[in-house]
């Protein structure tokens, strides 16, 4: 008998390929439910190039917009082209390797997977604007 999560699973005879199956499907859900809470989290991304920003702002005051009211904050940045200027504290990897930078005023933007030519460019310390 093996135990996993304590959830005992017979590793002998018919009931150990049933249990065993029933057991892969219930992770395999867990892992689908984690993925899709991920995926709602960050959103999808949309082709933003080209548009017009309709704020520019320093990370430090969008900072501080969100201090001041998250739900604000929200209404006035969710969904829309925002520019937002900071200095690199850190560049990495997340989860799934999607690729962040990190502002020192605490503000994270992510890149999509074809702009790794871009991240090379980009140094800690550096002053940008995305």
């Amino acid at each position: 008998v093996v135990s996993y999560l304590n959830l005992v699973v017979p590793t002998e005879g018919r009931n150990a390929k049933v249990h065993m199956k029933s057991f892969c499907v219930a992770v395999l859900l867990v892992l689908l439910t984690l993925l899709a809470a991920c995926a709602t989290e960050t959103g999808i991304a949309k082709d933003i190039l080209g548009e017009d920003p309709e704020f520019r702002v320093t990370a430090a005051e969008m900072v501080a917009d969100y201090t001041a009211s998250e739900s604000a904050a929200d209404d006035k940045y969710k969904g829309k082209v925002v520019v937002v200027t900071g200095v690199i504290s850190e560049i990495y990897r997340g989860f799934l390797y999607t690729p962040y930078v990190e502002l020192e005023a605490g503000v994270r933007c992510s890149f999509s997977d074809n702009e790794d030519s871009v991240m090379l460019t980009l140094s800690a310390g550096q002053t940008i604007s995305m």
